[in-house]
């Protein structure tokens, strides 16, 4: 397995391993242990929360879904859930756009180019409601030239919804104020 095919079936998916959008906080604990726990998403705000395993960043909201998972590839390389070893596993991350969108190809996976900005373009995939944005960086810095091949640099699947109010007295979780 290499980050490439990782982030292909991730683009297919919109799941690595169990964590994608949707997925229940609780369910993750019972499959991947303890996650790491971080601080609120905004300031004054106990929900939604960040989460995490290895180096998936999650935004979790009070009804404990998944509402979007992050993955930053520029630090070189992904530390993700492997769903059959329940381990963490490691890939160096430096994939180009032309590997990649081969790698959806082969995947039978539809996509298409997103919104392209200074510096970086987007390709998008879309499954079950879940739109995952891949962005590549185009130029080496902003002063720089272009790239031959994009490199990218971060991916981004989200599913927001309106979540119910938390119950007046319900007991706490553990993951943060109930």
């Amino acid at each position: 397995m290499t980050a490439t095919r990782v982030l292909a079936e991730f683009g297919l998916t919109a799941k690595i391993g169990p964590v994608g959008c949707h997925a229940s906080l609780p369910e993750l604990v019972e499959a991947l242990g303890q996650p790491f726990i971080g601080d609120p998403v905004s300031e004054g705000c106990r929900w939604p929360r960040w989460f995490g395993y290895g180096n998936l960043q999650l935004v979790v909201c009070s009804c404990r879904l998944v509402i979007q998972v992050i993955i930053p590839v520029w630090h070189g390389e992904i530390e993700v859930p492997d769903a059959r070893a329940q381990t963490m596993v490691s890939y160096p991350s430096e994939v180009t756009y032309s590997q990649f969108t081969a790698a959806l190809d082969a995947a039978g996976c539809g996509w298409r180019r997103g919104q392209d900005f200074p510096g970086q373009c987007t390709v998008e995939t879309e499954v079950d409601a879940v739109r995952t944005e891949f962005v590549f960086v185009t130029m080496e810095d902003y002063d720089g030239p272009l790239l031959a091949d994009p490199v990218l640099n971060k991916a981004v699947s989200s599913a927001f919804h309106d979540c119910p109010p938390i119950p007046t007295g319900q007991e706490s979780d553990g993951f943060g104020a109930s």
